[in-house]
């Protein structure tokens, strides 16, 4: 199958291209960076998805079209250019598939569509996003469904995984890594709410493995690994890799979000993304439960526990991340 991936140079990007090349597709990667893979069976094309002369050159001979592109970043974006990207980009990426006659689309939404929820989320639970981000992925979504609505033929799969990690992704997971490393981890609050994560490659092969399942209308899927990890869990895992004890001393939640709330204000008076605020904070110990079971029931297995996941970051972290910032001092 011809197969296109907006946001191919992204962190799930490059996992994707080479996970549908391994497969036999024929693959088109798109996105607003220059590439270098040189990859067979891959074309690149350098192009902006809100220029619809882009978008137009990069569907030729197209059959399906995967769009991971979005912002999702939690300092220093706006509202308006969360909906720019993941709204309207998407609007114009489902036009210019209906001017080509693509009838088959992949789009990365998230669990940040659900807010925050008490229970463990499943399909079924209510849509209430409680941040932008969520509210421009819902309304991604909304624009998908009415796409579908025009062309009873046209099948889309929306998947909406927890938080992604893995190697050469310098997102959440990264940031915890480095400062557990340089040791300006402080643990705060009881540590036991769980966190539900994905491993990069696991996603990836989720959603290959709907791929092959797609039919007419719309198919939604949560995707989180199993099993679940507790905020301490995951924090214990990634000092044994780092071959360190954790310090057993905790702060408590309150006071410590106290002090980085001057802390987040000084961020937004001055740009600078601080590794450490209130924010961040939140969101290490607030409860982020979702589940996958409808896909599982579907016969799909992961094949990398969350633990080896880890793993494989920190070894990443320590053999580039931190051999690049001792080579620079050289």
């Amino acid at each position: 199958m011809n197969i296109l991936v907006i946001g191919s140079e992204g962190f799930i990007g490059g996992y994707m291209v080479k996970a549908l090349l391994d497969m036999g597709h024929t693959v088109t990667g798109m996105d607003l960076t220059a590439s270098g893979s040189g990859l067979r069976n891959y074309k690149y094309l350098q192009g902006d998805l809100m220029r619809p002369e882009d978008l137009a050159k990069a569907m030729t001979g197209v059959e399906l079209v995967i769009n991971l592109a979005a912002k999702h970043h939690d300092f220093g974006i706006s509202r308006e250019e969360f909906f720019l990207i993941n709204e309207e980009g998407t609007r114009r990426i489902l036009e210019a598939m209906a001017h080509q006659g693509i009838k088959k689309f992949i789009f990365y939404s998230s669990v940040a569509v659900y807010g925050e929820v008490s229970a463990c989320s499943s399909e079924a639970t209510p849509l209430n996003p409680a941040n932008d981000y969520g509210e421009s992925k819902l309304a991604a979504e909304r624009l998908i469904a009415q796409w579908l609505n025009e062309d009873a033929s046209r099948q889309a799969l929306v998947v909406r995984p927890a938080v992604v990690f893995g190697p050469n992704n310098y997102a959440n997971m990264y940031k915890l890594i480095d400062t557990i490393y340089k040791r300006r981890y402080i643990s705060v609050g009881p540590g036991d709410n769980v966190k539900s994560a994905c491993y990069v490659e696991n996603l990836v092969a989720m959603t290959v493995f709907l791929m092959e399942k797609m039919t007419p209308g719309l198919a939604v899927y949560n995707y989180s690994d199993y099993a679940h990890l507790t905020s301490q869990e995951v924090v214990d895992i990634i000092y044994a890799c780092l071959g360190r004890k954790p310090s057993r001393l905790r702060v408590p939640l309150k006071p410590v979000l106290v002090v980085t709330g001057v802390v987040d204000l000084l961020a937004k008076l001055t740009r600078i993304n601080f590794p450490i605020t209130a924010n961040r904070i939140k969101k290490l110990n607030m409860r982020t439960c979702h589940g996958s079971d409808k896909v599982r029931a579907l016969g799909f297995k992961q094949k990398i526990t969350l633990e080896e996941g880890l793993k494989r970051m920190v070894r990443w972290y320590l053999e580039e991340c931190v051999k690049d910032t001792r080579d620079k001092k050289q």
